[in-house]
């Protein structure tokens, strides 16, 4: 079947009245040509044809793509992440919180606010944007794992003070069901004790294809079994290991890491921070 090239391209005022052209997408929001069709053959945009052959991309996309941008750069979220997150934010793939599941924004709002900081100040320090920081408090956006820890330290907190809640006694019994629980970007994190103690037993849950979101620190060492699937740990520049079923990795947290979920299906680990830093 003969297949008919795009004719000549539009006057720059009859582009813009049918939309932005992918170069023209690309260079506002800052990406390359290329980076915009790969995109979009993944799916995570959406682009309409003129007459003649030509792809174009409304306000609309336009805003989608500079989402994109920004989950991809600042959040370090992979294709199946975005896809995820946008999902969720357009309403397509809503989800009811459990009664167990933490409200991470107004406790982050609390934190900043008893700092004394703005949103500017407090998004420039953890290295977000005061719009994304913003939406976050008011839980109309998730954020990974990665941003959370240092937004947390920013704060002088812990992810895990921001868990947990005050236990009369050392000794505790935690039945499924009942543990508090953050849940953003396809990771669940299920706190195994409340108050003071020197280990940070946490349950992990990472969806195919999601992860940390980024690079973190933190004193202290972390013990990590693989409970089902598979899970990628990263450790500084060049130490990679990937845990199946059964395996375990011990390392300290002060190494810059990171970890995702590369297999297809749910991966879910033991993972025992000590002292509770993270």
């Amino acid at each position: 079947m003969a297949v008919t090239a795009p004719g000549p391209e539009p006057r720059p005022g009859r582009r813009r009245e049918l939309g932005y052209t992918v170069g023209e997408a690309a260079r506002v929001a800052g990406v390359s040509p290329t980076t915009v069709r790969v995109w979009e053959r993944q799916g995570l945009l959406s682009s309409r044809r003129s007459p003649s052959g030509y792809r174009y991309f409304g306000e609309e996309e336009l805003a989608r793509l500079r989402r994109i941008v920004y989950l991809r750069s600042a959040e370090r979220l992979n294709g199946a992440a975005i896809h995820r997150v946008l999902a969720e934010e357009t309403g397509q793939a809503p989800r009811a919180r459990s009664r167990n599941e933490i409200p991470v924004g107004p406790r982050l709002r609390r934190l900043r606010q008893r700092r004394g900081m703005t949103l500017e100040q407090a998004a420039t320090a953890a290295g977000l944007s005061a719009s994304f920081l913003s939406s976050v408090e008011r839980d109309q956006t998730g954020i990974s794992p990665a941003s959370l820890h240092k937004l947390a330290d920013t704060y002088g907190a812990t992810l895990t003070s921001i868990m947990r809640r005050a236990a009369p006694r050392l000794a505790q019994l935690k039945r499924p069901g009942r543990r508090r629980a953050i849940r953003n970007h396809g990771v669940t994190m299920e706190q195994l004790v409340d108050g003071q103690t020197m280990m940070d037993p946490t349950i992990f849950t990472v969806e195919p294809g999601a992860g940390s979101g980024g690079n973190y620190s933190h004193a202290g060492e972390e013990f990590v079994y693989l409970l089902r699937g598979s899970l990628e740990i990263v450790l500084g520049d060049s130490e990679r290991y990937l845990l199946k079923q059964g395996e375990s990795l011990y390392y300290p947290s002060t190494m810059e890491h990171r970890w995702r979920n590369p297999g297809a299906e749910m991966a879910q680990a033991l993972w025992v921070n000590t002292p509770p830093t993270f």
